[in-house]
């Protein structure tokens, strides 16, 4: 029997999605006859220098050529972009008006279109638009293409920034692409470590929007397909990567997180961002992170705790038992970390311990999260840094 804690008298439930969604094998071969709906005769293209020196990258802008675009590429040399950067962009784009933007490479990628998007068409820096819908006027159309399956930047309203002292996010309706097109063969070349962190950040994704208190049917119901699927198929996609089926699968994943992120991130994208003073890619401080913030809110989320491990694989008397479901869970997430080889402390990584308490004030006073079910304290975020410093994850 479905447990029927959500209350349909208590919210509304939004939902937020691209305009448009494109998802298959061989995607990127049908792709102009979408771009016609946009009567534009001009692409500006931002990727980088490793993506667009693969096969079905080349293809594919000498397809968009051949169909009698002028494709202009943007050619973006830096992990995650700046503000300096994007202002910078506005200078490559000029005046023009008549063109598409289009973003084809991972979320840091995506996330410069985005907001590239915009900036061709409002006035002001990109500091003006920092914050919940602060754009004014719609962008340039916006397409975006994943290269990794994970991030959810293609399906997603906000643009993560780095910022001097901290993350930046642009929030805005107005930057929802046009048109995402996914296709998993971009996927097939990733190496497997970028697989792994992608694959979590997609999994982080699933099971934050589970645990928040603006979880809702829709967020419920794909979220737990994503957790059924990264669980059966990210190992393989990780050590076997032309496995045609799991990268599709992954693909499958992470459009659907994407669309889960609807109910809104929680504790473990906060503890990554935090984790960026080590330069930690985002979707290895995610994956290490999750466990703790499962084991942190378990208690007050028991039924979802049990829909996550009925996801996960869980299917004895211990779903009766909240602690042994709980631990499941966690364990079950943390073994998967530790296929991967993602550390399972900060200990581990050579980060010293007086840094947890400093790294916890971070994450209380800079990325609060109102939407996470279990209120905390400072005091409560030092405990759980002071954890995942050592590993602890024991369940009493």
């Amino acid at each position: 029997m479905t447990e029927n804690y959500f209350n349909p008298l208590e919210k509304l439930n939004k939902f937020i999605l691209p305009n448009k969604t494109i998802f298959s094998v061989g995607a990127l071969e049908k792709v102009q006859d979408e771009l016609e709906q946009f009567d534009k005769s001009k692409i500006f293209l931002i990727t980088d220098k490793v993506i667009k020196e693969t096969t079905p990258a080349r293809k594919f802008i000498t397809l968009l050529s051949s169909s009698g675009f002028e494709v202009k590429i943007f050619e973006s040399e830096i992990k995650e972009p700046t503000v300096d950067m994007l202002n910078d962009f506005v200078d490559f784009i000029g005046l023009e008006k008549d063109a598409i933007v289009m973003g084809l490479g991972g979320g840091s990628i995506m996330d410069q279109a985005k907001v590239a998007s915009i900036l061709a068409t409002n006035e002001g820096k990109v500091e003006d638009f920092v914050g919940q819908e602060k754009v004014q006027n719609d962008g340039l159309p916006l397409v975006l293409i994943p290269t990794t399956a994970g991030t959810g930047a293609e399906t997603s309203k906000n643009a993560v920034l780095k910022g001097k002292d901290k993350k930046l996010v642009v929030s805005s309706l107005k930057i929802l692409p046009d048109l995402a097109i996914i296709d998993p063969i971009l996927t097939l070349s990733l190496p497997p470590r970028p697989t792994a962190f992608t694959g979590m950040d997609a999994l982080s994704h699933a099971i934050e929007s589970i645990i928040s208190l603006n979880c809702n049917p829709l967020v419920m119901a794909m979220s737990l397909e994503v957790i059924s699927l990264v669980n059966e198929n990210l190992p393989l996609a990780y050590f076997s990567g032309y496995n045609i089926q799991a990268r599709y699968n992954m693909s499958l994943a992470a459009t659907l997180a994407g669309f889960s992120l609807n109910g809104g991130a929680v504790l473990a994208h906060s503890v990554s961002y935090t984790l960026d003073h080590f330069n930690v890619p985002h979707g290895l401080g995610c994956a290490i992170a999750l466990p703790q913030v499962i084991r942190f809110n378990a208690p007050v989320i028991p039924e979802k705790m049990k829909r996550m491990a009925r996801a996960l694989g869980l299917n004895d008397d211990r779903i009766n038992d909240p602690i042994k479901t709980a631990s499941f869970v966690v364990n079950t997430v943390s073994r998967l970390n530790s296929l991967f080889n993602i550390p399972l402390s900060l200990k581990s990584m050579g980060i010293d311990k007086e840094k947890s308490k400093e790294l916890a004030e971070e994450c209380f006073t800079k990325f609060p999260r109102p939407n996470n079910p279990r209120t905390y304290s400072k005091k409560d975020l030092i405990v759980m840094y002071e954890d995942l410093w050592s590993g602890e994850l024991e369940i009493q």
